[in-house]
C-alpha cells in the first residue's frame, strides 16, 4: 500500500495557482470528470462566507499527487418525505412522529457537495486506500471555529447500475463499508445529446407527443425574456436572486445544504464563462433565474428560482429546463444534467434517470440503528416515467450510456 501524507485547507488562497492546476490535471487524468470538483467550483465554495468547506490533497513520498477530496459541514432538514418515499405502515408512523413539529434538523459532514447530485466528492489514483483517506478526512475537527464536528457523516453519491423502476431497493446495510447505512433518494435526470447537433435534431428524435409538449412550452413562454448576467450584476441583484431561490428551496421535503447569495458572483469569478446565470423577465419584471456550469462536454443545471404562479400560464420552469438543453446543444455537449426532482416533467423532455446511492454513518449507535431501520423500511417511489424518445433513439441512448465510464454516466 502506498504511504501518503494528507494536507487540508479551508482557505482557497493557501494553494498556489500551480497546485490548483495540478488539482485539475489530476481530476482530468482520473477519467471521471466533474464540474463540481473542478478547481474553480471548489475555490468558490471555499470562499463562500457562510459555508464550512475543507479540501484535502494526498501526496506520496515523491510529492506526487495521489488524491483530492472536498467535504463540507452542513445541515440536513427533513420536512416531509411523503411525496418521494414509500415504505411500511410502521415507517409511515415514524414519519408522522419525526415531522410532527415542522421538521427534523441535524448537522452533517458531507464528502462531496451538499448542493450537487453525483460523485463529486473525491478522486484517487489506482492502488490508493480510498477508505483510509476519506476516514482520516471525516475524523478531523469542526471546519468552522466555535462549532463541533457533526455526528452524522455522509459520502455522496455513488452511481448505481440498477435500472429505474426495477423494484430493487438500496436500503439498510451498506455494500461500501461495514457499519454504514445505504440510502437512496430521487435519481438524477440526464438528457443525452450524443448525435444531436442542433435543436432540430433534438426535436426530430422525439415521439410526436413529446415534441408537441416542447412546442407548447415554447408557445406559452414566448413572452418571457432571458438575459445572462455579468458578475457585477449578480452581486447587485444577489438579494433578489436569492429570494427567488428560497421560494423554491423552501418547498423541498428534504434539503441538504443551502446556496448562499454570495455564491453566484463567486462562481462567476472563479469559473468565468464556465458558469452562467440567466434572469427571466416578463414585461420587464424579474420572475425567475436559472444558472449552471458547462465545460464543453456536459452541462450541469445548478439552481433555479422562480415565481411558481407563472408555471401554468407561462410554463416558466419547463422553459428553463429547455434553456439548459439548448445551452448544451450550442456548446456541443454530450449530456445535460437536469438534477433531481420533477422526474416526470424532465422525462417528458428526454431526460433519463440514473440512480445514486448515498452512504451514511451516525456516531451515536442507537441513532445509527434507527437510521438503518428507517432505510430498510423505506425507499424512493419508482413510478414509470414518460418516454420522450422514438424507439430507435432510445436504443441508441442505452448503448451509449452503457459504453460510458462510471464518472461519465452520472452526475
Amino acid at each position: 500500500m502506498v504511504t501518503l501524507s494528507m494536507h487540508t485547507t479551508t482557505d482557497a488562497s493557501s494553494f498556489s495557482s500551480d497546485e490548483w492546476a495540478a488539482w485539475d490535471a489530476f481530476l482530468a487524468s482520473s477519467g471521471e470528470p466533474s464540474l463540481h470538483l473542478s478547481s474553480g467550483a471548489v475555490r468558490a465554495s471555499l470562499r463562500s462566507p457562510y459555508r464550512a468547506v475543507r479540501v484535502a490533497v494526498w501526496r506520496d513520498d515523491h510529492d506526487v499527487l495521489m488524491g483530492i477530496a472536498v467535504c463540507e459541514d452542513s445541515e440536513a432538514i427533513s420536512q416531509s418525505v411523503d411525496e418521494f418515499l414509500e415504505g411500511s405502515r410502521m415507517f409511515a408512523r415514524a414519519k408522522a412522529w419525526l415531522h410532527r413539529r415542522g421538521g427534523l434538523r441535524f448537522a452533517v459532514r458531507v464528502i462531496g457537495s451538499p448542493l450537487a447530485s453525483g460523485p463529486h466528492g473525491a478522486r484517487f489514483a489506482p492502488g490508493v486506500d480510498e477508505w483510509g483517506c476519506l476516514q482520516a478526512l471525516l475524523q478531523l475537527p469542526a471546519i468552522q471555529a466555535g462549532t463541533t464536528a457533526p455526528n452524522t457523516q455522509v459520502v455522496k453519491d455513488k452511481p448505481s447500475s440498477e435500472p429505474w423502476a426495477s423494484g430493487h431497493r438500496h436500503a439498510g446495510r451498506s455494500t461500501w463499508q461495514r457499519g454504514w447505512v445505504e440510502l437512496e433518494f430521487d435519481p438524477v435526470m440526464r438528457v443525452h445529446l450524443n448525435g444531436k447537433d442542433s435543436w432540430e435534431d433534438y426535436l426530430a428524435g422525439m415521439r410526436t407527443k413529446a415534441r408537441t409538449k416542447v412546442k407548447r412550452i415554447q408557445t406559452l413562454s414566448k413572452d418571457l425574456e432571458f438575459r445572462a448576467l455579468t458578475k457585477e450584476e449578480m452581486t447587485e441583484m444577489q438579494d433578489e436572486l436569492h429570494a427567488l431561490y428560497m421560494s423554491v428551496y423552501g418547498r423541498a421535503g428534504f434539503r441538504l445544504g443551502c446556496l448562499q447569495k454570495e455564491d453566484f458572483a463567486l462562481l462567476k469569478e472563479e469559473m468565468g464563462e464556465g458558469f452562467q446565470l440567466w434572469v427571466a423577465t416578463l414585461e420587464d419584471k424579474l420572475v425567475g433565474f436559472h444558472c449552471g456550469m458547462c465545460d464543453g462536454q456536459e452541462v450541469e443545471a445548478y439552481f433555479v428560482g422562480f415565481d411558481g404562479s407563472l408555471n401554468k400560464s407561462h410554463a416558466l420552469y419547463q422553459r428553463m429546463l429547455l434553456e439548459f438543453i439548448q445551452w448544451g446543444l450550442r456548446e456541443g455537449c454530450g449530456v445535460v444534467n437536469l438534477g433531481r426532482t420533477a422526474l416526470d416533467i424532465k422525462a417528458s423532455l428526454g431526460a433519463e434517470p440514473q440512480r445514486l446511492v448515498l452512504h451514511e454513518r451516525m456516531k451515536n449507535p442507537i441513532v445509527h440503528l434507527l437510521a438503518r431501520w428507517a432505510a430498510r423500511a423505506s425507499a424512493p417511489k419508482q413510478p414509470p416515467l414518460k418516454r420522450a424518445w422514438k424507439e430507435g433513439q432510445a436504443s441508441i441512448l442505452k448503448v451509449k450510456s452503457k459504453a460510458m465510464g462510471p464518472g461519465e454516466a452520472v452526475h
